[in-house]
This record gives structure tokens, C-alpha cells and sequence, in this order.
């Protein structure tokens, strides 16, 4: 399938008239290895007319495949708004939503986290504007507000007052730091120990409530124009730009470039707003200024690279890299190209691989690691886990594909090259093809967190269905739409 894929695109490059280099080394002899992926068989069969790599789906396609998708609820993320104890909604949704198992009840993906509510807020909206994707946005926002303000302004204030040290390497003292993972069912902390060191969860929080203010969504003032004020002054206090965080990943202390990405899109957003609305920021008077210096100038010291600090835990190449490029639009075009260029090497015949040597998920892992395949690492336990894996048994992450396929989307719809549509559909069509068969055990028609090797068999993980992954993919589709009906 591979090599028909291959003929496909080698067509796609003689017709549409791409680059001539391409197209001549394409025309000598195109070989897998053309493709920057691989386009497998679709796990549920109705979804194969839809994926492919050319011609790109028609505006009729398009609403046929997404009528399939709401028929069978693939989208829902209903499933994952978090209740309380009456049954009424609170705003924010857990990691997971509720499967043919159950709801992801007792397990660390019940729970809230900043950075994956923002982004399903910031999705909701954008491919919702003024229906309910944004009145829930505005309520998931809404509701991680009121958790920082309620639980963690203060010990924000502790560190910008010099207090609290919390970039040390002590793990007990990243409990000090706001905590970026909540009990989205009370509003609450949750007391167990955890790696809040992440810089990006707040940065996602700080972006995602500018965009619905920037869009007269969500006007930002009183409590929240004060949060985001303390925001900007702890990030400055800590020095976010040299900080050794958890990165997307929540794993390896290393300066990470997907943590200055979403701070520095903050940070711009914010600046962007206040001019808009002539008010003052409530932080201090050369906060914004450092921020947006010292988070630009390390960024184009280190992309397209991940990390480069520490230098054991270097990597060139790290698929949350790509969220730098969209949504954040944080990068340039040529930097941006240079950044997917490089999560080539993160590709897989399913999905793709958060990092090459990521031993989270890594073949039988639950028998391996135990009980709780959520369970948190220190850094020296994380040595431990990581000497499980053999390289090439990473698990394939369903979250990235769509995020690939919409960067190419807003490439597509800029410049009308049609190299960047043609790349759209490809990573639309492994994203739909990644969508769960009916031999699932968490059920058909669902987006997965990952696939991983269960013996020799690519299977999805426990955490199916990911909120995530739902919402990159409706902002895949949505994109997909814009560039059609161009």
C-alpha cells in the first residue's frame, strides 16, 4: 500500500507542477521513502474512500465523512465534561472521555489538565465561534480561572516575592509551583505528588483566554486581568526562558522548546490585546518587554530543535514541537517547515511517535509497569522505565497527524501551493485511518491516545477515547473545509 500511496503522490507531483528537483528525483523512481508517511489500510472500513493521498476530498466528501464522524460520535467530547456531585456540568473535561469500559474513573486520566483543556477550549471555539463549542470554551476557561485564582495565586505571589525557590532539582518543591492538573468534578487540587513544573500548561491557559478575548468572546478584565498580570510576573521571576521544566510530556528536566513556544504566543497575544483594548497591564512595567526578548531570543537558539539543555537530554526532533506551528502560529513559515521536515523521523506506519527512545507506552507496558499505566516518574525513575524500551517499539500518538495536516491547511491557504493541499490530505487521511475498528475493546469509532505493541499486535491504549486527539482532529477537518472552499 505503501508503494501505490507513493505512485499516487509521485502523480500528484507531475500534475500539479511542485518544485522541479522533487518532481525529477520523484520521476527517476519514487520509493516509500518519497513519502514524508506512510498511509496505512483505515481500521474501520468506512472510512477508506476517504483516505488517501490524492485527489484531496471534495466539500461534498468532506461533509460525508464528517456525517459518518457525528453519526458514530467520534467527535463527542460531552462524554468528558466533568460533573459534580448533582450531575451539572463544571466546565473543564477530563483527559479521557467515557469508553466501552467506563469513564477512566480511579485512574490519573479522570483528572483536569491546563494544557489539554485549553486546547480543547481554544478547538471548541475556533470551529464553533458562535454556537456551543464557544459558550463550553468559555466555561472551561472560566473554570480554570477560578481554580488559579482560588488555589494557586498565592503561591505565585510566594515565588514573585522571593519565598519560594521552585527551580531546583528537588521534586518535592515542584509541588510548589500552580499546579496544572486539577479535580475538574470539584474545582479542587489534588493533594498527590506531581511534576507541576510545566511551563507550557500555563502558557496554553494565558494564549488560549487571550484568543476569546482578542475574538470580543470573552471580554478579559477584573480577577481574570489580574491572573493573567501574576502569570507573566511568576514566569518572569522563574525565568522561564532558561527554566528546566517537564515539557509537554511531563518527563525529562531539559529546557524544552514546546514550553517557551506557548509563553512566548502568550505573551504576544497578551501585548496584541492590551493595545487593542488601552488598558493597562497589571504587571510590572518591563514584565511583557523581557518575556517577549529572553523567550525569542532562546527559541531561535534552539529550534527546530526540542531540546538542546541539558545535553543528555538532547532531541532534534519532538512531535509536540509541531503545536508551535498550529495553533500557536508562534514560528515563521520557513521555521515551521523545518520543524515538520524534522518530525519525519517521528513518523510511523499508524501515528507518530511523541519522540524517538520514548519509553512511555513502549511494548507491553502495562505488563511491565504495573497496574496503573498513568503512573507518574521522577527523573531517576524515568532512567528506569526508559531502559525498558527497544528502540523502534515506541507507541504512535493519534493527537499529532491532525495537527500536521492543519499546519499545511494554513500553508495551503496562504500561498495556494498545492505540494502544502496535497500534504493537508495526506495527514487527514492517517488521522481518520488511525480512528478505532470495531474489534477495539473500548469500542469502534473512537480517537485514541496511542496505538502500542500488545506482543506483536499495534493496539489503542487505555486512554481511548483522548479529548485531545478529538478536538485536533475537528480542527483538522475544519481547515480542511477552509481550504476547499477556496
Amino acid at each position: 500500500q505503501a508503494v501505490l500511496a507513493t505512485a499516487t503522490w509521485k502523480r500528484v507531483v507531475e500534475q500539479r507542477h511542485l518544485g522541479a528537483s522533487f518532481a525529477g528525483r520523484l520521476a527517476r523512481g519514487a520509493m516509500a521513502s518519497d513519502l514524508p508517511a506512510t498511509l496505512g489500510k483505515p481500521f474501520q472500513p468506512a472510512l477508506e474512500k476517504f483516505c488517501r493521498v490524492e485527489p484531496p476530498l471534495s466539500l461534498e466528501e468532506l461533509a460525508e465523512v464528517e456525517a459518518l464522524l457525528k453519526e458514530h460520535g467520534t467527535l463527542d467530547t460531552s462524554r468528558a465534561k466533568c460533573k459534580d456531585a448533582n450531575g451539572r456540568f463544571t466546565g473543564p473535561f477530563s483527559a479521557s472521555a467515557a469508553n466501552a469500559k467506563g469513564d477512566h474513573s480511579g485512574s490519573s486520566m479522570f483528572g483536569s489538565w491546563l494544557r489539554d483543556n485549553c486546547i480543547i477550549a481554544y478547538g471548541l471555539y475556533y470551529t464553533d465561534p458562535d454556537g456551543k463549542g464557544c459558550e463550553d470554551a468559555k466555561a472551561c476557561l472560566g473554570a480554570i480561572a477560578k481554580f488559579l485564582l482560588t488555589h494557586e495565586a498565592h503561591r505565585m505571589e510566594l515565588v514573585i516575592g522571593g519565598h519560594k525557590n521552585v527551580t531546583g532539582t528537588d521534586p518535592q518543591s515542584w509541588m510548589d509551583r500552580p499546579h496544572i492538573r486539577f479535580i475538574g468534578e470539584t474545582g479542587l487540587e489534588d493533594t498527590k505528588w506531581y511534576n507541576h513544573k510545566q511551563n507550557d500548561a500555563l502558557g496554553y491557559f494565558m494564549w488560549a483566554r487571550c484568543q476569546l478575548a482578542l475574538a470580543d468572546k470573552m471580554p478579559l478584565t477584573g480577577d481574570h486581568l489580574k491572573l493573567l498580570g501574576q502569570l507573566f510576573d511568576y514566569l518572569r521571576t522563574i525565568e522561564c526562558w532558561s527554566d528546566f521544566d517537564a515539557g509537554h510530556w511531563e518527563e525529562h528536566s531539559a529546557q524544552h522548546a514546546s514550553s517557551l513556544g506557548p509563553c512566548l504566543a502568550a505573551t504576544k497575544a497578551f501585548k496584541e490585546l492590551i493595545a487593542k483594548e488601552g488598558i493597562l497591564a497589571p504587571c510590572k512595567p518591563d514584565t511583557l518587554e523581557i518575556l517577549e526578548f529572553q523567550l525569542q531570543l532562546t527559541l531561535n537558539q534552539i529550534l527546530p530543535n526540542e531540546t538542546v539543555k541539558p545535553s543528555e537530554h538532547h532531541r532534534d526532533a519532538d512531535s509536540a514541537c509541531v503545536f508551535l506551528c498550529y495553533p500557536l502560529g508562534v514560528v515563521d513559515d520557513d521555521m515551521g517547515l523545518k520543524i515538520v521536515d524534522r518530525l519525519k523521523a517521528c513518523m510511523g506506519n499508524i501515528a507518530m511517535c511523541r519522540y524517538r527512545k520514548d519509553s512511555y507506552w513502549c511494548k507491553n507496558y502495562k505488563d511491565q509497569i504495573g497496574d496503573d499505566p498513568t503512573k507518574h516518574f521522577t527523573d531517576e525513575e524515568l532512567k528506569e522505565r526508559d531502559a525498558l524500551l527497544v528502540p523502534g517499539e515506541e507507541a504512535q500518538w493519534c493527537l499529532f497527524d491532525p495537527m500536521v495536516s492543519a499546519y499545511y491547511g494554513k500553508l495551503y491557504q496562504k500561498g495556494k501551493k498545492p505540494e502544502h493541499l496535497a500534504l493537508q490530505q495526506l495527514f487527514l487521511s492517517r488521522s481518520l485511518a488511525a480512528i478505532t475498528g470495531d474489534e477495539c475493546e473500548y469500542g469502534p469509532w473512537l480517537c485514541c491516545e496511542a496505538y502500542y505493541l500488545q506482543g506483536d499486535k499495534w493496539v489503542p491504549n487505555d486512554d481511548t477515547p483522548l479529548v485531545w486527539t478529538q478536538i485536533d482532529l475537528a480542527m483538522a477537518l475544519h481547515e480542511m473545509g477552509k481550504s476547499l472552499a477556496q
